[in-house]
Formats: C-alpha cells, sequence, structure tokens
C-alpha cells in the first residue's frame, strides 16, 4: 500500500544539510506513531512540495532507492522531507568542491560520473528520470556510503522546471561521457518495459489534498505510452558515432 505520512516539524533543530540550491536543511521530525526521525526538509513553491513527494512514492513502488518521502504541513504552507539515510552524495564524497578547476577537478568529476554509471540501479534511475521528466540529475544528488545508493532531489520534475530549463536525462549524458552508453542504454530499454501505471494512481490517493493542484498520475502516464523510444532518443545512434569518429 502506497501511503505518506505526515510528520511534525521539531522547532530549532534545523541545521543547513550543505550544498545545493534549494536551501535544504537537516532537521527532527515526529511522525504520527511518537517515533523521532532524523530527516531532510525543503520549503518551496506547492509545485515544488508535490513534485517532491509524489515522485517519492511513485519511486519506490517501482524499485528504486529513494528515501522515504514525508509531509510537513507547516503554518507557512505545506512543506516536504525525507528521511535522512546518513551519507553524502558523489560530490562530497570525492570533495569535488574543495577542488580548484582544473585537471585534478576534471579527472575526479570523471570518476564521479563513473562511479555513478557503474551503480547497480543507474538504469532504472535512467529510466524513472524520464518518466518523470527530471531534467536536474546531478552527482550532488546521488547519495552513496560506498555500496548502498540512494537518489533524492526531484522538485524540478513534472513539469515544474524553469521556462527554457534544457530537457536532457543527465545520466544518459554521463553514460556518453564515460563510454558506458550501449551498456546503460541496452538495460535501460529493457527495464522501461517493465515500468508500469499501476502505482501511479494510489500514489495520487495519498497525495495531500493541498498537494492535488496538478494531476501528475496523466502526466507520468502520458510519458510511459513511449518511454523506451524516449530513451533510446538520448542515446547516439550507430550511424551517429560513425559520423563524429570521422570529423
Amino acid at each position: 500500500m502506497i501511503s505518506l505520512q505526515t510528520a511534525k516539524l521539531i522547532a530549532g533543530t534545523e541545521t543547513p544539510a550543505g550544498d545545493g540550491v534549494t536551501g535544504a536543511l537537516r532537521c527532527v521530525v515526529v511522525l504520527p506513531d511518537g517515533t523521532r526521525r532524523a530527516a531532510i526538509l525543503k520549503r518551496g513553491s506547492v509545485g515544488e512540495v508535490a513534485a517532491e513527494a509524489f515522485p517519492g512514492l511513485v519511486l519506490r513502488a517501482w524499485g528504486l532507492p529513494v528515501p522515504e518521502p514525508l509531509f510537513i504541513d507547516e503554518a507557512a504552507g505545506p512543506a516536504f522531507a525525507s528521511s535522512d539515510v546518513g551519507y553524502p552524495n558523489l560530490k562530497k564524497r570525492l570533495m569535488l568542491d574543495s577542488l580548484p578547476d582544473g585537471p585534478a577537478k576534471d579527472a575526479a568529476t570523471r570518476i564521479a560520473m563513473q562511479l555513478a554509471i557503474q551503480l547497480p540501479t543507474t538504469p532504472l534511475a535512467a529510466v524513472v528520470d524520464e518518466a518523470i521528466d527530471n531534467r536536474d540529475r546531478n552527482l550532488g544528488n546521488i547519495l552513496w556510503d560506498g555500496q548502498a545508493e540512494a537518489w533524492i532531489d526531484h522538485a524540478l520534475t513534472l513539469g515544474e522546471h524553469p521556462i527554457g530549463y534544457p530537457d536532457r536525462n543527465k545520466l544518459c549524458d554521463m553514460a556518453q561521457m564515460v563510454g558506458e552508453h550501449d551498456r546503460i542504454c541496452r538495460s535501460a530499454v529493457g527495464q522501461a518495459l517493465a515500468v508500469g501505471q499501476a502505482p501511479l494512481v494510489s500514489a495520487s490517493d495519498a497525495m495531500p489534498i493541498n498537494l492535488r493542484n496538478n494531476n501528475y498520475a496523466s502526466y507520468v502516464a502520458s510519458r510511459l505510452s513511449n518511454l523506451a523510444s524516449r530513451l533510446l532518443d538520448r542515446f547516439p545512434k550507430p550511424a551517429d558515432l560513425l559520423t563524429n569518429a570521422n570529423q
């Protein structure tokens, strides 16, 4: 059963979560059963909060490791939180922000991309990013503890990105940059055929009333109808590779 728990923020527990441009805060919340939990709090527009919550429910149902989404009903408006899994993103893991621009940082960034593309659930992540129109996947929202990964930060999905935001699937881009496009393409297209509409209605029903301004289930369902072909279009065709090689 798909459900979205409503948690209560413990005032005064907020601290900056680190990098990123969304103002994420570490905090402690209380669940309906009285359990306290470390969480990552994100405030934003109603659309951004909904675009975090709905994919959080659907992606977990599709089998992608995503921290549990939580709804925070604050006096100033709805907010989103997710369980804090306690391990860093790939940017922090390889300390990319501490390196000056230059060859060393470029090499470290390439290693981080190679790690991202080698993660077991990366092909599925590429699939669901295409399904929810996630144009903002990056090394800062892929968490990794050396063994397990988790995928976070979906506020700019489902059409909530700014006007003119480039239409990209960045995991497909990364796969091409590190020479893994054939493997990721084959695996992603295969998994696209197994991603179904079943969780969409249940996830929509689980959303609080004040987060139901848009029909996100229909938005995703329309993208599922040609998901495999969408993914194929993200990768170079054999003819493209030959053409590029001769240039």
